[in-house]
């Protein structure tokens, strides 16, 4: 675990062997069209771009340079939803494991790093370099053809059957924060202390 290829965050070190348990994860990220099934049931919030009249609303707002530029990528219904804290999204799994009588969580931060690459040891899934159409880059080049975010099942989906495993939006995990790997990383934090992105 951790930056196996050399040359990444001090965050990222001691590379290190660890071991998780047998788990489930989602295929792809929440969708727009899932979590606000989730905001209808539960009155929760809804990032404010998905708000009408809200300043950042992207049909009413002009504030943000961000929301500009997303536009209507952040209200499709097949792409991900972004601009979720953590707390929401922990409360999204509680409310998808009473709908469906299944235990859904955050996965761990160990979790999530063997899920995205499918139990390789290279960079990414598929090798070492980014190469051209394997991923959703941002504002980077590498062929993707998506200024920012790109629907989920866009690109190929690694060996575990995962999508987006690399690129498109940022993952929230259940591991707390630590600046140097020291075992948080394979255990849940109960609040958002520590909370850490992937």
């Amino acid at each position: 675990m951790g930056d196996i290829q050399g040359g990444g965050d001090s965050n990222e070190k001691p590379v290190h062997r660890v071991s998780v348990a047998q788990f489930a994860i989602s295929r792809y990220e929440v969708t727009v069209s899932e979590y606000l099934r989730f905001v209808q049931a539960t009155g929760r919030h809804a990032p404010e771009w998905q708000k009408a009249g809200s300043k950042y609303n992207i049909q009413t707002g002009t504030r943000s340079y961000y929301y500009k530029i997303l536009g209507s990528a952040l209200t499709k219904e097949n792409y991900p939803i972004v601009g979720v804290s953590w707390y929401n999204a922990v409360a999204y799994a509680d409310w998808l494991s009473q709908q469906t009588g299944k235990p859904y969580r955050l996965p761990t931060e160990a979790e999530w790093e063997y899920a995205a690459r499918a139990g390789k040891k290279t960079k990414y899934w598929w090798g070492n370099e980014i190469g051209s159409k394997n991923a959703n880059c941002s504002n980077r080049d590498c062929g993707d053809d998506f200024k920012y975010t790109a629907p989920v099942e866009t690109f190929a989906s690694n060996p575990f059957k995962l999508y987006n495993t690399v690129g498109n939006v940022w993952e929230w995990t259940c591991s707390e924060y630590e600046d140097k790997y020291s075992g948080k990383e394979q255990q849940c934090k109960g609040d958002a202390k520590g909370r850490r992105f992937v």
